[in-house]
């Protein structure tokens, strides 16, 4: 019996090393054929601030987001990626924005893997693999490549940290929380968004479970992520003569978030017209009191159900037809009751966690579909793991009834 068992493992784990090469070779292959097939559009935006940051540091050795000057206004994570990437160009004679983008392919693939990974965790292989597909053809996820934009490597660097930390709290230890905690710091020292989730599961452990051993595990991972984050911390402080945690670039979208209805200015001039850089945060807190104040059941409905809409109710590309539906379903309808069946979970409760954390902070902010984007692969193991708890129970319904 026990040689027969042996044999059947090692032959089942042949057979989802086959299924999971070929999901992630299939994935690379049509992440390259779109950036080599397709025309790409032109720089835009956020996407020229980041190229020309770039130019600028390897030119003059400083970080200016849109400045001719070193400034903090975005984290600069991001821009030493594309300096890498650009220097690798100039050595091998290629197109930097072709090498980019092709290292961005390379990169999502990986994304696939760790939701793989994670999904594997709660719900076993055909999780796995569910997750890993719906990841694969998400329509968004190849033009993702082809944009000179965080979105790529936060979610990877992302994903690395939701799995390190269901790993560390699956099997304790110093060095897995350490882990946790660094590769937190990678992720926001990208796109600072998740940056406070660091104490937050430790919290929730310590609330729930009532053990008090996570404090030092706790200590360790805010070790770890100050350690990684210490750089920036000292050049802000010593280029500005003051402490900048992460970056100063939330007034602008938070600004921009108390335009209700109209967060694009569609209609009227733009709010933040005239508006001096470091005003912002305090202009926008003051239209939020004065709009609940004056008009409550409008703001009620912007901050909830309004911006609500706006962020999840299309994938970031705006697709139509099957893309459409596979968003609304796949990521949208599933992943949120999936969230919801996750959080009871102890496996996926801190996907789930990061996903209502991650969700009710962008409500505060400009409702742009492509903030959203870097959670629909969460969203992805949410609707897998949940697909295959509900065939589970039907199965063993069927088998007890039969």
């Amino acid at each position: 019996m026990r040689g027969r068992y042996t044999f059947r493992s090692r032959r089942l784990f042949r057979g989802e090393t086959v299924i999971l090469a070929l999901v992630l070779l299939i994935t690379l292959a049509v992440r390259l054929y779109y950036i080599y097939k397709f025309p790409q559009a032109w720089l835009s935006h956020d996407e020229i601030g980041y190229h020309e940051m770039t130019l600028q540091f390897l030119e003059k050795g400083f970080l200016g987001y849109y400045s001719d000057r070193p400034s903090a206004f975005v984290t600069p994570g991001y821009p030493l990626f594309l300096a890498a990437m650009y220097y690798l160009s100039e050595l091998v004679h290629n197109n930097p924005l072709v090498t980019v983008r092709t290292a961005q392919a390379i990169i999502s693939v990986g994304s696939v893997l760790l939701v793989y990974l994670m999904a594997r965790k709660a719900g076993g292989i055909p999780a796995g693999i569910i997750a890993a597909v719906l990841v694969a053809i998400y329509p968004t996820s190849n033009m993702a490549n082809t944009r000179l934009l965080t979105e790529v490597l936060y979610i990877f660097l992302m994903l690395g940290y939701m799995y390190a930390l269901i790993m560390a709290f699956d099997e304790p230890g110093f060095i897995r929380h350490a882990a946790s905690g660094a590769l937190l710091a990678l992720a926001v020292l990208v796109r600072p968004m998740a940056g406070p989730f660091l104490v937050i599961p430790y919290l929730v452990h310590l609330v729930f479970k009532r053990d008090f051993g996570i404090i030092k595990y706790l200590i360790t991972a805010v070790a770890a992520f100050c350690l990684v984050m210490s750089p920036w911390w000292v050049r802000n402080y010593m280029v500005f003569d003051k402490f900048i945690p992460f970056a100063t670039q939330s007034g602008n979208p938070l600004l921009r978030g108390t335009d209700p209805y109209d967060p694009y200015d569609k209609e009227g001039p733009s709010i933040i017209e005239n508006v001096p850089e470091p005003e912002m945060t305090k202009v926008a807190i003051q239209r939020i009191k004065e709009g609940f104040k004056t008009e409550p059941w409008l703001w009620f409905k912007w901050f909830t159900i309004g911006k609500f809409s706006f962020l999840w109710g299309k994938s970031w590309g705006a697709y139509s037809g099957w893309a459409q539906t596979l968003h609304l379903w796949g990521f949208v309808v599933l992943g949120w009751l999936g969230v919801l069946v996750s959080l009871f979970d102890q496996r996926m409760r801190w996907p789930a966690l990061m996903i209502v954390f991650s969700a009710l902070l962008h409500q505060v902010f400009i409702p742009i579909t492509r903030y959203i984007y870097p959670l629909t692969p969460l969203m992805a193991v949410m609707t897998a793991v949940l697909i295959v708890k509900i065939a589970a129970k039907i199965l063993d319904t069927v088998y007890v009834n039969s």
